[in-house]
């Protein structure tokens, strides 16, 4: 898909980069520029399901930090509720699956317009991978697995005289990746929106 390759290639552009905006930023200890927050939202399949009638509800956390002001990394973990008639199997129990991932983060903005304070808004490319797992009572089978794929991009938007809260729209695409290949008829698009906290640094900031 093109939309793939082209977050896939800025991902690279943002990593090629790293040394030379590294120049602009000192971190001092390991948790520095760290950040954590909640997310809620929708899910829905892009094939053979209406987008906004069929979309269930997913909640989650997510931890990350920045390693330079383009580039970052992130856990984050999301919960399924009532999704298992989006899917060939499901079960009846109020959350179905469990979803976590490793995401990249390149920001657009920063490696654009370079990094003096953090901006009012910022956009950011993702890209990572993940594992997804489904709950099925005893009754109904047995619990299935696969692996993930998830590609998108965040709208940051800072809040507050220091910045220190945000809030995050994250159109996402996730794909399963059992059939080993980046497919429509295995793919997700989640749309959340998270608020974050971060974390004070060791020069006070």
């Amino acid at each position: 898909m093109k939309f793939l390759r082209c977050v896939m290639l800025l991902l690279v552009a943002g990593l090629l980069h790293l040394s030379e905006i590294n120049a602009q930023y000192v971190g001092h200890r390991a948790f520095d520029n760290c950040y954590a927050g909640l997310q809620f939202g929708g899910v829905s399949p892009l094939r053979h399901h209406a987008l906004l009638p069929d979309m269930r509800a997913v909640i989650g956390w997510h931890l990350g930090k920045q390693l330079t002001p383009a580039f970052g990394l992130e856990l984050q973990s999301t919960l399924g509720v009532n999704t298992q008639g989006l899917h060939q199997q499901g079960s009846p129990t109020v959350f179905d699956d469990i979803h976590s991932s490793i995401l990249a983060e390149v920001s657009l903005t920063n490696l654009i317009y370079g990094y003096l304070s953090p901006r009012r808004f910022e956009l950011e490319l993702v890209y990572g991978f993940g594992h997804r797992h489904f709950f099925v009572p005893a009754s109904c089978g047995d619990d299935f697995e696969h692996l993930t794929s998830t590609a998108g991009c965040n709208l940051n938007f800072r809040l507050g005289q220091k910045k220190a809260l945000g809030l995050t729209l994250r159109p996402h695409f996730v794909w399963n990746l059992e059939p080993q290949a980046y497919h429509a008829g295995f793919a997700e698009f989640r749309l959340t929106l998270g608020v974050t906290y971060f974390f004070k640094t060791s020069n006070g900031k």
